[in-house]
Parts: structure tokens; C-alpha cells; sequence
């Protein structure tokens, strides 16, 4: 069981803990309210369990459970966080993908604040360019907060339908909370490989944006893979036959340079 706070932060992780460190410097610097990390390990190697462990024990309020999985990819994903919501008790819980991060000072305040009347679930959405058969118009996984007690209430699972039909993970949640007569409320989404005007601009990832125009935080996308699932389909790497080696090593630029950004965004309000 749990302790009670009032905010309840649920990450999975596979292979990423780079991407979970940059996240909890972020929340231990830029959270205003007392919160707890949850975070569940879905069979990490030993590099990252190292890196791990260090990290539970630097920050007080990080419990991280190791639950290694038979399953995989989406649906290894939707079970790990099945369960971390099962442990929240808090009144708002967040679920962060472990390669986004808030970047706003009082973050969590303002999203605590887009929780109101029937709306229940706030956060990023898909790019509307990039949603495919996913919808746009509703939160989706990567940077999310919910009434802990209302999304319980709906029986939800984050398992995958069918992912071809645009079912995967969380697919559940636009169809239970608008049924029961509950709202979503949506960031500003803006994907890199089409908005130029911000911070992110030489990095493909997601930046979602507040009403009045702050920038709240990013995604880089495709951690798990190092960013190298967004690059090896890219014409000119298909078209000059590039080796995966320099297809990673791109990727692992992109990676150091995303949270470097991030990170002086971080320190420019500390």
C-alpha cells in the first residue's frame, strides 16, 4: 500500500533510465506539490537497473517496483502501468512516459488546474498530423493527469485491442470517460518535423504547450529504441543505404541533444 499525496507520478521503463533521470531532476526541481514516482521496471539490462537503483536512492519520494514480464512492447507497456495506477492513492495521478518530462516551473499546478466540473483526464494529445487512426482530440499516454477516484470508478485497462484499428495501449479511455458523461481537455501539441518555432526545432519530438502559450513539456518519442525507430525510415538514410551503425549514432546524437535542451530549460527557472 501506497502512502496518500496528492499527486501520484506512474512511469514504466525499459532500457531508459537516461531519459528517467532527466525526468525526476525535472520534477524534483519544478514540482510544487508533494508528490510521489512510481516506477515500474519491465526486465531493464543491468546497466539500467544500476542506474536505477541510484536514482531510488538519491530521490526520497521514488519507490520503483521490478516486475519483468513475459510480454512485450505495448502490451508489457499497458500492464506496467495497470498496475503502477492500481498503487496510486493519491487524489491526481500523472502518468509521464519515461522519455517526457515537464519542463514548466508549476507544472503540476496547472494541471492539476485543467481538472475541473466534468473534466477528469487532461494532457497531451496526438499531433493531429501524426494521429493516424488514433484520435487527437483527447489525451493520450505520453504526458497525462487524471482524478485517481474517477478513473477507477470506470473499470479501465490499458491493454491494447486492436492495435491495427488504432486500439493500442489506453485505447480504452476516450470511449469510458465521454460514456460516462466526462470530459478530456487537451495541451497545445506541436510536432518538430512540422512547428520550427521552438526550442526543439533540430530534434524530432513533441512539445505541448498551455493555453497562453508556455511551453509544459516534451516527448521525445521512441525512447525505448534511443530515438532510432524515428530515424531508420528517413528517405535519405533508405535511398544512400546508411549502416545502422551511423543510423544510431545519429540517434544517439539526437538523444544527448534532447536532453540537454531540456535540461537548460530546467536550470533557466531553478
Amino acid at each position: 500500500m501506497i502512502n496518500t499525496t496528492e499527486l501520484c507520478i506512474v512511469i514504466t521503463n525499459f532500457n531508459t533510465s537516461n531519459f528517467i533521470e532527466l525526468s525526476l531532476y525535472a520534477i524534483d526541481k519544478l514540482t510544487r506539490r508533494k508528490c510521489q514516482v512510481l516506477i515500474n521496471d519491465n526486465g531493464s539490462d543491468a546497466r539500467n537497473l544500476k542506474k536505477l537503483n541510484a536514482l531510488q536512492r538519491r530521490y526520497d519520494f521514488v519507490k520503483v517496483f521490478y516486475r519483468k514480464t513475459d510480454k512485450s512492447g505495448s502490451w508489457a507497456h499497458a500492464e506496467a502501468l495497470d498496475f503502477l495506477i492500481g498503487e496510486s492513492r493519491a487524489k491526481y495521478t500523472v502518468i509521464l512516459d519515461s522519455d517526457s518530462t515537464p519542463l514548466l516551473k508549476g507544472w503540476d499546478d496547472y494541471m492539476v488546474g485543467m481538472i475541473s466540473g466534468n473534466v477528469k483526464i487532461a494532457g497531451s494529445p496526438l499531433s493531429k498530423s501524426r494521429s493516424a487512426n488514433k484520435p487527437a482530440d483527447f489525451p493520450f499516454q505520453f504526458f497525462v493527469i487524471f482524478d485517481t477516484q474517477s478513473y477507477k470508478s470506470l473499470d479501465i485497462s490499458c491493454r491494447p485491442g486492436d492495435i491495427t484499428n488504432g486500439k493500442d495501449t489506453c485505447w480504452e479511455w476516450r470511449p469510458k470517460f465521454t460514456n460516462a458523461g466526462y470530459a478530456g481537455k487537451i495541451l497545445d501539441a506541436k510536432c518538430t518535423r512540422d512547428f520550427k518555432n521552438g526550442p526543439f526545432r533540430d530534434v524530432i519530438c513533441m512539445e505541448y504547450y498551455t493555453d497562453n502559450g508556455k511551453l509544459i513539456a516534451s516527448h521525445f518519442g521512441r525512447g525505448s529504441t534511443g530515438g532510432l525507430a524515428k530515424h531508420k525510415n528517413r528517405w535519405f538514410l533508405k535511398i544512400f543505404s546508411v549502416s545502422r551503425y551511423i543510423i544510431k549514432y545519429i540517434a544517439r546524437r539526437e538523444k544527448i541533444r534532447w536532453i540537454n535542451i531540456c535540461r537548460r530549460i530546467i536550470d533557466g527557472q531553478v
